[in-house]
């Protein structure tokens, strides 16, 4: 390779590395809120059984 071309890659490389972190903490935020969806339907499920009774 030409070393033109590698040095043409390090504003993308360094970009990638300010826009990485972001992504994975919104995949992150996104699916706490996923699991905490699925968690409060499970204990509304349980407490309607319990109010059945």
């Amino acid at each position: 390779m030409d070393n033109s071309i590698v040095f043409a890659f390090f504003p993308l490389i360094t970009l990638l590395f300010y826009i990485a972190p972001i992504v994975f903490i919104v995949w992150f935020l996104l699916r706490i809120l996923k699991l905490q969806r699925e968690k409060n339907e499970i204990l509304k499920d349980i407490s309607d059984k319990l109010t059945k009774r």
